[in-house]
């Protein structure tokens, strides 16, 4: 039982520790408002991982091969991400970027946005269809209900470990930005998702064609 809470913990980290969407997110929520905001990004992206972790135990995560389902979730994912990066250079480019207080951002609008590119993240979907369907495979969970329940329970467990580790670094590289810095950073991550939203409808367009 603690190996498989222990295999959920690590399988929850490897995924969540690679640089991405909700990781550029938390950063340029984080350097605005701080801990909190750049917490509840994280948050709400645990909400979107478990969706896919559940999915992909239970045996529906083969549904996303449905054509319709794909180039929906692309095309949100897409929208979201260029939105998100647009408003990121927005803020960059705003003299009142340099303005912050911690706590600034809503709560609503930091949890939404995490959950909602977890949710409609393509790299999600690709890594639980390879992963979870090979743990299922494997017979290392989905055998039996408390194997299930104990890689969730690990799962859930490590994804808020990497939720507070990230939240607590953007807090703390936040104290020493200067203005110049801030703005940067800010303006990096908004780049960067844009990055990944063309580079997704650039992915799409060459499978549709």
């Amino acid at each position: 039982m603690l190996t498989t809470i222990l295999a959920g913990a690590v399988i929850a980290i490897s995924f969540s520790a690679p640089p991405g969407p909700v990781t550029m997110e938390t950063i340029r929520r984080g350097v605005r408002g701080g801990f909190r905001p750049a917490l509840r990004v994280q948050l709400g992206s645990i909400i979107g991982d478990l969706m896919w972790c559940l999915a992909a135990l239970i045996g529906l995560a083969p549904l996303v091969q449905v054509d319709v389902i794909r180039l929906t979730l692309g095309v949100v994912g897409v929208l979201l991400l260029v939105y998100l990066g647009a408003m990121g250079i927005r803020d960059a480019l705003k003299p009142t970027v340099l303005t912050v207080s911690e706590g600034g951002e809503t709560k609503q609008g930091s949890f939404r946005a995490g959950m909602a590119i977890s949710m409609a993240n393509p790299l999600a979907v690709g890594y639980w269809l390879s992963v979870g369907g090979a743990l299922v495979a494997s017979g290392a969970v989905g055998g039996d209900p408390g194997g299930t329940v104990a890689f969730i329970v690990g799962f859930i467990l490590g994804t808020l470990l990497w939720a507070f580790v990230m939240s607590f670094a953007v807090r703390w590289g936040r104290q020493i930005l200067n203005p110049v810095a801030f703005r940067a950073v800010t303006f990096a991550c908004g780049a960067t998702l844009l990055v990944f939203g063309f580079t997704l409808a650039s992915q799409m367009f060459g499978a549709l064609l």
